[in-house]
């Protein structure tokens, strides 16, 4: 093909054709550029493509993600809050002398159970995410709308870990320091520890670390509604994009 415009264009060269030359030699200029046109859409249609492949890979991986730490937060926290509340009651009731033991083994397992998840909680996995950013890949959601509500999601995610750090009382690690706990015999307490647990329960820095307890547990429910609900707000938007309704 190149051979045979060059042909063309001698053959008017040597006709003394100059005029014709000239504007054979434009129009061969603009088939050239409108051919690099044409390559560079076809190029960036191309790219578009693959990114928006590689787009929705990336919002269903997210998607997983928020769904796995609605099923951990459940797990972990919403399904063992009522009973650790009621349990870090107990322990508050007998500090302001106001319960009578019917059984001790009992209520000491009771008051145990009030340091599930006292040392802090991850409210999350943030992975995928993180790998977005590191590689940059979080430039493919083209969306602000859904790009905004994830970074604020998982910026909440950061924000309340280090917060519920700072305000866990580690119960569990004052009332592992009275009793061993076996995971094959959870319930066990020796006689010897029982009564050096209710001696310790009864008295004023047990009660300030009760309500501590409990401050920080209240506060690790409501970070958690907030959590959960950002969470769904991210997936009702990924879902509506996947679903081409955005």
């Amino acid at each position: 093909m190149i051979n045979f415009f060059r042909k063309i264009r001698q053959q008017l060269l040597d006709e003394n054709r100059f005029k014709k030359y000239l504007i054979y030699a434009i129009g061969e200029i603009v088939l050239v550029v409108l051919g690099i046109l044409i390559a560079l859409q076809i190029n960036n249609w191309n790219q578009n493509r693959l990114n928006a492949i590689h787009e929705t890979k990336i919002l269903k991986h997210l998607k997983k993600e928020l769904a796995r730490n609605n099923e951990l937060n459940q797990a972990l926290v919403i399904n063992r809050l009522d009973k650790k509340i009621e349990s870090l009651k107990s322990a508050k009731k007998f500090c302001e002398n106001n319960m009578i033991i019917q059984d001790t083994l009992a209520f000491l397992n009771t008051v145990s159970y009030g340091g599930v998840f006292s040392g802090g909680h991850t409210f999350g996995e943030r992975n995928s995410y993180d790998e977005l950013i590191n590689t940059g890949n979080i430039q493919l959601i083209n969306n602000d709308s859904i790009k905004n509500s994830i970074a604020n999601y998982y910026g909440y995610l950061k924000a309340v870990k280090e917060r519920a750090k700072v305000h866990s009382s580690h119960f569990s690690n004052y009332t592992s320091e009275l009793r061993p706990f076996n995971t094959e015999n959870p319930n066990y307490i020796s006689k010897f520890d029982q009564v050096e647990m209710l001696e310790s329960f009864n008295s004023p820095e047990f009660r300030k670390l009760v309500d501590l307890e409990l401050s920080y547990t209240y506060k690790v429910r409501d970070y958690i509604k907030n959590v959960r609900t950002q969470g769904n707000q991210t997936i009702k938007l990924i879902d509506k994009k996947l679903n081409n309704e955005l």
